[in-house]
């Protein structure tokens, strides 16, 4: 079985500078990049160490490397993609039973083949190739070694080498998925592995029937016993070809869907503004910049959209509060911040009858926490205020102290940068904070550019 990589790998060259480069500009995973590369360098040590051996089968059994060859790239041929998901093929099969007829070396040597014949037939960047090689080769010869060592053992030995081959191949993938989503092990293994453990453990089995029917019959006997999966794997292709279409457009509407509730959303976050007499278009760019703070800290998918979300409703409340209150230029009386004060409760009360992710009501009810616990409405501190709160709180002190307000001017972007860092760890989060700074330096357009002083108004 094979599953594409998702995210992007890189190979550089094995130094600490580089790597750390590499990782810097193109925003991937340091470690991604070090397995990849540590990959790799075993995948060509190991090969180098058992090129003779490779050549003397070659050079004494030509007709059936030849054979064998031929059945592992017809299988990988035969792959499937699976949406979302990369690819599954019956390659290993093939490449099993190469384990069990030749050496370490032929057998690592076909495996990196059938990985090269599936990058060029896909066509994807040369990283994944380099990646699918060296995990293919490191597989097959670790099967290879298991069989070897319990040879005496015909129907065990391939049984185990089948489960070595699975737990290298689907470990190493599980592996490099991790870390370049930033998700755990076991999360990948039990979403994209574990429905297809039985699977594995019938390729040893059926690799060794092939590789004793090719040795009793020959040619024929081989695709006798190889034919019915690659069948089966290509009527699994034509089903999923036929109903791709299908999930494109079911994905199409949600998306649109999507769409038409966050300006909904957005509209309804506006209205609020011109409660308060926000500058225009303050929760979008508060929103903006949570989004991007989240994926830095490794939010994904459906979280990055509830936290939007709740950067978007976040000041939902002040609806609230008097507009008397909100739109008043002089210092607010005791009575009145108290008011103020309320409204994280009165987003939280609006937002508790709705369906949404728990990260909307957090960012709702927690956003104006402080670290050291001098904040509202509840007086939280540390940890125990929600990191979604806390990205959010981040954002919006961002785009109030670059924003101009009648009892001061708009601050440069550096100088509002270097308020926050001042009160990080204890107005705000020194986490956030440090993904502030590195997406200031990283990805300035996600900053907008400061209203200007036309659109001056007050906030609470």
């Amino acid at each position: 079985m094979r599953l594409a990589l998702q995210k992007h790998v890189l190979v550089g060259a094995p130094t600490a500078q580089r790597l750390q480069a590499v990782a810097t500009t193109t925003g991937i995973d340091e470690r991604v990049v070090r397995l990849v590369i540590g990959l790799a360098i075993a995948s060509c040590g190991t090969l180098i160490a058992t090129w003779h051996g490779a050549l003397a089968t070659v050079s004494d059994e030509p007709a059936r490397v030849a054979t064998l060859l031929a059945l592992t790239l017809a299988l990988q041929m035969f792959s499937v993609q699976v949406y979302g998901r990369g690819s599954v093929s019956v390659s290993a099969i093939g490449i099993l039973a190469s384990a069990f007829l030749f050496d370490t070396g032929t057998t690592m040597t076909i495996a990196v083949l059938a990985a090269f014949a599936q990058w060029l037939r896909r066509r994807t960047e040369r990283y994944k190739g380099v990646f699918d090689a060296a995990n293919f080769s490191l597989s097959a010869a670790t099967a290879s070694l298991v069989f070897q060592a319990l040879g005496e053992w015909r129907l065990l030995a391939a049984v185990l080498a089948g489960l070595a081959y699975a737990i290298v191949n689907n470990g190493l993938l599980c592996l490099v998925m991790s870390y370049a989503e930033r998700t755990p092990w076991s999360s990948i293994w039990f979403e994209r592995f574990h429905w297809a453990r039985f699977h594995f453990a019938l390729f040893g089995p059926l690799a060794l029937a092939a590789t004793v029917a090719y040795e009793q019959i020959g040619t024929a006997g081989l695709v006798a016993f190889t034919l019915p999966p690659a069948l089966m794997i290509l009527s699994v292709r034509q089903y999923l070809e036929r109903t791709a279409t299908a999930v494109e457009e079911i994905r199409e509407a949600n998306l649109n869907l999507r769409r038409a509730h966050k300006d909904t959303i957005a509209a309804l976050s506006r209205s609020m503004e011109a409660k308060d007499l926000y500058t225009g278009g303050h929760t979008e760019r508060v929103a903006t910049v949570a989004i991007a703070l989240a994926r830095r800290l490794g939010f994904r998918d459906e979280e990055l959209e509830a936290i939007e979300m709740g950067a978007l409703l976040h000041d939902i409340g002040k609806i609230g509060v008097p507009g008397e209150v909100l739109r008043k230029n002089g210092p607010l009386t005791d009575d009145e911040w108290e008011l103020v004060k309320k409204h994280p409760l009165i987003s939280d009360y609006i937002l508790s009858e709705l369906d949404l992710h728990p990260f909307v009501r957090q960012c709702a009810r927690s956003s104006h926490e402080r670290i050291d616990g001098a904040g509202y409405p509840e007086g939280l501190g540390g940890e125990d205020i929600p990191l979604p709160a806390r990205i959010v709180f981040v954002a919006d002190a961002l785009d109030a102290l670059t924003s101009t307000r009648p009892y001061r001017p708009a601050r440069p972007m550096l100088a509002a940068l270097a308020e926050i860092r001042a009160h990080a760890g204890s107005q705000f989060c020194p986490r956030v904070v440090a993904a502030l700074e590195e997406l200031w330096r990283k990805e300035p357009a996600v900053f907008m550019p400061a209203p200007s002083p036309d659109a001056a108004t007050n906030a609470a």
